[in-house]
């Protein structure tokens, strides 16, 4: 089934909610392969459909024009003489392929005062940019993978797989529309071990010199590390690196190409954010299983990431809580006051449970026990306990 019939209203929702502001580009960035460019197609017909005129909308492929287009002013030509109208809406998509983009698309927003969308995949040359030339003038709109609602669209429920399947093979085999459950297993590591590789050679090797043996090992530190407290020293030795440097390098690329995503510690009883350690999650569950292979799967781990992503999804802003010598899975904002998130596979063992529910138990604000538990134990009042699939069904 080709990732295109897969609906994604919600990121077309949040587009629109910019459509009426010409003076600010809108910046839809994500992981490559988490559908980008589909959504751009998508929200292109979704306007065809509402009564804008096809003259109206560019829709330029920069991956496939590479060769065309390869120039701020080859990017500026093509865009000014193709332009058929008063009010043109241009769509860009993969807008880091081209040098020195930023002062071409401003350029072309102020002169034929244009509606600019554009995806990239790489925050260095995409947001970075952004923020050094076009200050206050741009928003973004993250992209993330399949979210579970999305991965059943693509998958339903049958005879053979409930809810409860469907969802443990979304935290195996994750939400990158590029694969398919209907493909051998090897056949989908091989491919989103293709995709991380895409990633190093086209996003991080042009710009830097990188050693593959020492981003390999601390790439698969990292992702066998999901959802532990982590630090530059600790990942430097455990990972055999040795310098500190250059993780910290390594791993702002790797963030910076959305492989990784940070969270940083929140001392809940001081209200600020720690500078020490720190938890990294997965842009998507699937890259363990492809990476790591099966005999490392960990699936609390990837329930933890998924839960993580789940909230950025959401629009939430997350951190790994502190709160004295107890560790809250996620601190998240929304709107005001902050919210609390434990996340275990299950909780059946009291001793687990009094640990999970200790940790949020005495604070203030809503307080949220994720399991894949069905039989829910009971918590303290006003502690919500809630099993995993309906939380990503919520």
């Amino acid at each position: 089934m080709a990732e295109e019939y897969v609906e994604r209203p919600s990121y077309i929702k949040l587009m629109m909610e910019y459509f009426d502001n010409r003076n600010i580009i809108k910046v839809l960035t994500g992981i490559r392969r988490c559908g980008k460019s589909v959504i751009l197609e998508q929200f292109r017909q979704y306007l065809l459909n509402s009564g804008t005129s096809e003259k109206d909308i560019m829709l330029i492929d920069l991956e496939k024009m590479r060769y065309v287009i390869d120039s701020e002013r080859m990017l500026y030509d093509f865009i000014s003489s193709n332009i058929h109208s008063d009010e043109p809406i241009v769509l860009i998509d993969e807008v880091q392929l081209v040098k020195g983009w930023e002062k071409a698309v401003d350029t072309i927003r102020l002169k034929y005062n244009a509606n600019i969308y554009i995806t990239g995949s790489n925050s260095e040359t995409v947001s970075e940019s952004l923020g050094t030339h076009l200050t206050g003038r741009y928003v973004e709109i993250n992209i993330f993978p399949f979210s579970f609602k999305e991965f059943l669209a693509r998958y339903p429920i049958d005879s053979e797989n409930g809810y409860t399947q469907r969802f443990t093979q979304y935290l195996r085999f994750g939400g990158m529309p590029i694969i398919d459950l209907k493909d051998s297993q090897r056949k989908n590591r091989t491919i989103l071990r293709g995709v991380y590789d895409s990633i190093i050679n086209n996003d991080i090797r042009p710009n830097m010199e990188i050693d593959q043996t020492i981003l390999d090992n601390m790439t698969s530190f990292m992702i066998s590390n999901v959802g532990n407290l982590t630090s530059y020293g600790s990942i430097a030795g455990r990972s055999y690196v040795g310098d500190q440097r250059t993780i910290e390098k390594y791993l702002g690329k790797l963030c910076g190409c959305y492989i990784f995503y940070k969270a940083d510690r929140y001392d809940v009883i001081g209200r600020k954010h720690l500078k020490i350690n720190a938890k990294y999650y997965l842009a998507d569950t699937g890259f363990r299983d492809a990476i790591l292979l099966s005999s490392e799967y960990n699936e609390a781990a990837m329930l933890e990431n998924a839960v993580f992503i789940e909230l950025l999804r959401r629009g939430y802003r997350v951190s790994v809580g502190s709160y004295r010598d107890r560790e809250i899975d996620f601190t998240a904002w929304l709107d005001g006051e902050p919210e609390y998130y434990q996340v275990a596979w299950s909780v059946q063992d009291s001793n687990v449970l009094k640990r999970e529910v200790g940790s949020i138990a005495k604070l203030d604000g809503r307080r949220v026990l994720i399991t894949m538990d069905r039989d829910l134990p009971d918590v303290p009042e006003g502690i919500e306990a809630i099993n995993a699939v309906d939380f990503f069904m919520g």
